[in-house]
This record gives structure tokens, C-alpha cells and sequence, in this order.
């Protein structure tokens, strides 16, 4: 059962994924919970707006070392945040609380995996400037930090419900759900200097790419079952078109929309 602490994370860290998260059960809501916030803590990293380049470089490569040791400690955490720590969000900070506390035992080596493959490609693309010339390049960051993360939660899926997905839908999935908020973030991520849009490409242009990959996503949450799973991925599929129309048509989008969107997947009492 998640604690109050790690819901509260969640919900303080998530405008998106807290209530879909919510909706799944048991050890596999506790996996999920803790790859999410593993990958906030790492995310925070990536976007913090004062931390220097190799500052960041040396914070994400050194996480992507821990999470490829044997049962890395809370110590070595902290001993590689310590110079930075003061200016690190607190979900950065909980980082071994998230990757190696919360997650179930037999489940956790799956996700150190992808997250330490998710810290070291944040580290290419800090070094790179976040420089996205054509969508050849929005195509490898899409990957990097979603549909890479669409993959693994296919492997969660199979493991504990032995729901077969198809990787090529995991892959739009997370682009598309990726593309959606760089497309709602655009004016935050200019204020700190980063620019994930191709040259050239406009507002208009980035929810284009994202409704590209819709069918896709939409197979891959139609292949799944009804339960759990399907409705974790069919209301953060609902969020993502609501981003998208509160983008190009002006509708609300906030916690009480996504509340209102939740309550679709109820469970009747």
C-alpha cells in the first residue's frame, strides 16, 4: 500500500499520471508508482533551470552507475547529491527511496535497467543543448524519455498480468503523450532556455506529430484487456487528447478537467 508521503509525491509532481497510477492495484501500482517518481527524480535533473550543464551531466551519468551496481546504497545517493543538494527538488532527493525502496523486489532490477539508460541519454542531450534541428531529432528525445518508458511498462503489464502488448504501439504511445506536453510546456521550456521544437516548427506543427502517433497509441490501449491496466492507459490517452484540445481549441485543462476524466474509469460501489 502506498503511503502518504509517496501519494502525496505523486500527486504534487503529476499533473498527468497520479490519477491513471491510482487506478492500478497492488504491487503493480507500487512499481509503476516507483518508476514514475524514479523518473521525476531524474527528469528533475534534466530540467532543473540552475543547475550548469556538466553539473547535470555529472548528477545523471553518476545515477545511471549507481543503478547499475549491486543494491546501491541510500549513502552512495547522497554522497552524489551532497554538493548539489541544497538546489535538488525533494523528489530528486527521495531518488533511492523511489528505485530501490518502493518497488517490489523481483520487479526493481527491470526498472534500474531502463532508468539508468533513461539517465544516461538525459546526459547526451544535456550535453547536446537540447539542440532539435528536424524531427528525426524530436523522434530520438520522444524515444529517450517516453516511448522508452512505454516499453518498459509493456514488460511491467506482462509480468504481472501477462498482458502481451506490441512494442512498435508502446513506442507511439509515449511519443504521442510526450509530444502533447512539450507541446503544453512550450512557453515554460523557452523561459529556461531550452527549445524542444524543430527550427521552424510551430505550436500547431508539435500537436500534429502528437495526432500522428494517436492510432497507435490507440491500438496499443485497445489491444490491452478491460481492467486495471487498460484504464490506466486509456485515461492517460483521454488526458492526452484533452492537452491536445485545450491547445488548439481553447478548452479548460487542469486537475479538475483530468478529475472529471477520471471519473469515466470509476469503479461502481
Amino acid at each position: 500500500m502506498l503511503d502518504t508521503h509517496v501519494m502525496e509525491t505523486l500527486k504534487g509532481t503529476s499533473r498527468t499520471f497520479f490519477l491513471p497510477i491510482m487506478r492500478l492495484d497492488g504491487e503493480l501500482r507500487d512499481a509503476v508508482a516507483a518508476y514514475y517518481l524514479a523518473n521525476r527524480a531524474l527528469d528533475q535533473i534534466e530540467d532543473h533551470p540552475r543547475l550548469p550543464a556538466e553539473a547535470k551531466i555529472a548528477l545523471l551519468r553518476g545515477a545511471s552507475r549507481l543503478l547499475q551496481t549491486d543494491a546501491f546504497t541510500e549513502q552512495q545517493v547522497d554522497h552524489l547529491f551532497r554538493p548539489y543538494r541544497a538546489q535538488l527538488e525533494p523528489v530528486t532527493r527521495d531518488f533511492h527511496r523511489w528505485a530501490v525502496q518502493l518497488p517490489p523486489h523481483d520487479m526493481a532490477p527491470r526498472l534500474w535497467d531502463s532508468l539508468a539508460a533513461l539517465a544516461d541519454r538525459m546526459a547526451d542531450w544535456v550535453a547536446a543543448g537540447f539542440r532539435i534541428k528536424d524531427e528525426a531529432d524530436l523522434d530520438r528525445y520522444t524515444f529517450a524519455v517516453a516511448s522508452s518508458i512505454g516499453i518498459t511498462l509493456s514488460d511491467l503489464w506482462n509480468r504481472h498480468a501477462a498482458i502481451v502488448t506490441r512494442f512498435p504501439e508502446a513506442v507511439a504511445f509515449g511519443r504521442a503523450v510526450q509530444a502533447a506536453n512539450i507541446a503544453w510546456n512550450r512557453e515554460s521550456d523557452l523561459g529556461r532556455g531550452v527549445d524542444f521544437f524543430p527550427e521552424g516548427w510551430s505550436r500547431d506543427d508539435m500537436c500534429r506529430y502528437a495526432r500522428r502517433h494517436l492510432p497507435g497509441a490507440q491500438a496499443y490501449t485497445d489491444s490491452i484487456p478491460r481492467g486495471p491496466v487498460r484504464d490506466f492507459c486509456a485515461l492517460t490517452l483521454d488526458i492526452f487528447r484533452a492537452t491536445l484540445s485545450a491547445l488548439q481549441d481553447g478548452t479548460p485543462m487542469n486537475r479538475k478537467t483530468i478529475a472529471a476524466l477520471a471519473e469515466r474509469y470509476a469503479v461502481p460501489e
